[in-house]
């Protein structure tokens, strides 16, 4: 499904990306674990092409994200190809971005009928699906400053599957949360993977990731330096580095 080869980024003259390659197929889970300012946020924006990468490519389902080729020579594709690939990318970031002048349906139903020209009653029928889904079926009609932070990233998850996305991308869901909101959004989201649906997932949520993913990525100053099952990277790594960041956060 994504097919990321020898992937750079740069940011002036820092470099934030170099060399990643790796591979998410249908129904994986993917963890992308590291310290801060390893490139796992910038990682999953190159994926969807809200960050332009330098070199290497990103592929999904087989198509270059974000550029065309011709003759060996690379160029920006155009908007509409982008957004139409972005389309099947849902995104959930840290913040949790949800339009303030709308109820938690409006937010839902938005996407849908103004990207994909989805009739309104269907965009309804499914929201309110997507609604009792998250646990917020209560709140349908309550705009988002009366949401806890909890209750406004899960309205920001079921506003990403409301476009029927082949591939959820989660950028720190949990960090901008109180801690006694963090069990919430982790608990929807540990739900919806045994649907299936594929996810890459960057967390802080160590034991999340362990009982959740399928793989382990582990990223260390914008590269990848480690990956496999979770009981192999948490039990038994290879890499000195994953080692001593696993000891101090699993101790801490």
């Amino acid at each position: 499904m994504l097919n990321i080869s020898n992937l750079a980024k740069s940011y002036g003259p820092v470099r934030v990306l170099t060399g990643i390659n790796l591979e998410v197929k249908p129904h994986d889970v993917v963890a992308v674990i590291g310290p801060s300012g390893s490139g796992k946020s910038t990682l999953l924006k190159c994926i969807n092409f809200l960050e332009k990468y330098d070199e290497g490519e990103v592929r999904f389902g087989g198509r270059l994200v974000g550029y065309t080729e011709n003759k060996g020579h690379r160029r920006l594709a155009p908007e509409h190809d982008t957004n139409r690939l972005r389309a099947q990318m849902g995104m959930v970031f840290q913040n949790f971005n949800l339009f303030p002048h709308m109820s938690t349906l409006e937010n839902i139903i938005e996407g849908p009928i103004q990207v994909k020209g989805v009739s309104r009653d269907e965009a309804i029928a499914h929201a309110e699906q997507l609604l009792e889904k998250v646990g917020l079926t209560a709140k349908r009609d309550v705009r988002p400053t009366k949401l806890s932070g909890g209750q406004q990233q899960r309205a920001a998850i079921a506003r990403a599957l409301a476009m029927r996305p082949e591939v959820m991308l989660y950028d720190e869901p949990t960090s901008a949360l109180d801690p006694e909101l963090v069990g919430e959004v982790l608990t929807t989201i540990r739900d919806l993977a045994t649907e299936g649906m594929t996810k890459v997932i960057v967390t802080h949520e160590m034991s999340f990731a362990r009982d959740v993913a399928t793989r382990i990525v582990f990223m260390e100053a914008g590269r990848i330096v480690e990956e496999g099952p979770p009981n192999k990277i948490f039990t038994n790594p290879d890499n000195a580095r994953t080692r001593e960041f696993l000891a101090r956060v699993l101790h801490n």
